[in-house]
């Protein structure tokens, strides 16, 4: 008989458990119809999650999420038998893009608008199901690996709790992207009507809900200004974030890895991104394509990944020495896999907290455009507040500019902290720095034993000397994950 596999480890088990409806609610509340405040019934609001305006992402995200999913899936079924399940299921989710792009989009045209269909919600559901499915199917082909992987995220968690700069920036992170989650409920989005008025233009904070910060030249409340704001200026973050990254990271690992002319190319396509002044760039490139937060979001990616891409590209170079890459040259290994077993999980810290950074020059860079008046004339923002503060004549006016001026200092102040925290965390030169140091909140005794993890895997906490990751294990070529 055929030993029995191992399963699912419990833990990565309750991971799926609780990250599934989680990632279901985070997404339908981001699109949540803004016609439903908390006083339209408890029936109207639950309608609200299968509302037409669920999911109406722009068919060019779609659409782009469906080719990265079939190359990815196509590739990894024909490489790797053991995780051909996962990746055929990969394959079911591309298809399902590729029928949702067709679905809500205009193919006729180029638009980064939202698409309204009524079965959006639909369509993102079953995705988030299928991404539970790949998740599971993984994690019972590769239990070692999926049981590590909870193990190492539970060491770094620990360790961040000790940060007090990394717990402070999560805990003012978590109260805006509360207020962004739920504007629908706290504050009724009629508000921001130019019709709709709660007193006298410019009063000062007063008593009443919509008043607690005064009003603008209009007579609006500036609450519910504020509260809608937090939304557009942190998707606008999030998202440019995840664009200039997948840039900056790609192009900074193949520059570094390959060098000779291939490295020089990208090198000098980053040069040229970087002496290019990139508010005239962004500029130029909103007048021309148009002025809506898809828009903002696709400028902004496509101007700041050339400082990830110069970063990447460094540490890549120090990787590409070390003995075990050496090795798997000498045994034949292919550029792809080295590349992905080897150069990436050494680098991921890297990109890790380096993204964390970024997403604070995302939102100052949408504050800016905002500021200047390129940015979504149809919705709020933090800089668009500004604009209109600044346009008005009442910059004097402290209820009015201080709201949206203090929360973007916060929020950037919030994930400089937690990029300076997983920058430690994850970098064990800077951890032994500090460890060096005497009194440090990272700090252990010197009789504690070097962390094994479970099923005898041993936690690398010096990876980035050696050569061998910190989340990762040794694969059969006798190099890292």
């Amino acid at each position: 008989m055929s030993p029995r596999r191992p399963g699912v480890p419990r833990r990565f088990r309750n991971w799926i458990f609780f990250w599934t409806p989680a990632t279901w609610l985070v997404l339908d509340l981001v699109t949540y119809p803004k016609d439903r405040p908390i006083t339209s019934g408890f029936g109207h609001i639950i309608g609200g999650f299968i509302a037409p305006t669920v999911a109406n992402y722009p068919a060019v995200m779609t659409g782009a999420i469906a080719i990265c999913l079939t190359a990815v899936g196509a590739v990894g079924a024909l490489r790797n038998a053991k995780q051909r399940r996962s990746y055929s299921t990969l394959l079911v989710m591309a298809i399902l893009f590729w029928v949702w792009t067709l679905v809500t989009g205009d193919l006729s045209q180029f638009s980064l608008r939202g698409q309204h269909a009524t079965v959006g919600w639909l369509f993102q559901t079953i995705a988030i199901l299928l991404a539970a499915v790949v998740a599971w199917l993984w994690a019972a082909g590769s239990p070692e690996r999926a049981e590590l992987t909870v193990w190492n995220t539970r060491q770094m968690w620990k360790l961040f709790r000790g940060n007090w700069q990394g717990m402070a920036g999560l805990y003012i992170l978590l109260f805006f992207a509360a207020v962004a989650l739920f504007a629908p409920f706290l504050a009724d989005h009629a508000k921001l009507d130019p019709n709709s008025y709660v007193g006298n233009p410019f009063s000062p904070p007063a008593a009443g809900y919509y008043r607690w910060l005064g009003t603008d030249r209009m007579g609006q409340s500036v609450l519910a200004e504020f509260i809608w704001s937090a939304r557009i200026s942190l998707v606008v973050g999030l998202l440019a974030t995840v664009i200039s990254t997948i840039l900056g990271a790609g192009i900074g690992i193949i520059a570094g890895f390959y060098g000779g002319w291939i490295g020089e190319i990208w090198m000098r396509i980053t040069d040229a991104f970087l002496v290019i002044p990139w508010l005239p760039l962004a500029m130029v490139i909103a007048s021309i394509w148009g002025k809506n937060f898809w828009m903002i979001i696709l400028i902004i990616g496509l101007t700041s990944w050339p400082g990830t891409a110069r970063v990447v590209r460094s540490d890549v170079l120090r990787v590409r020495e070390l003995q075990f890459v050496e090795r798997a040259k000498a045994i034949g290994s292919s550029n792809s896999h080295i590349m992905n077993k080897h150069i990436m999980p050494n680098v991921f810290p890297l990109i890790f907290a380096n993204t964390i950074l970024v997403v604070a020059i995302a939102i100052l860079s949408e504050t800016t455009l905002s500021f200047l008046g390129l940015g979504d004339p149809f919705n709020f923002s933090w800089g668009t507040m500004l604009q209109y503060c600044w346009d008005s004549g009442a910059s004097g006016l402290w209820w009015w500019l201080l709201p949206p001026g203090i929360a973007i200092v916060l929020v950037v102040v919030a994930f400089t902290f937690m990029g300076t925290a997983f920058d430690e965390i994850l970098d064990p030169k800077l951890r032994k720095r500090e460890e060096s140091g005497g009194d440090n909140r990272f700090a252990k005794s010197p009789d504690v034993a070097i962390p094994v993890g479970p099923m005898g895997a041993v936690v690398i906490t010096d990876g980035l000397d050696t050569g061998h990751p910190t989340f990762g294990d040794s694969d059969d070529k006798g190099g890292p994950q």
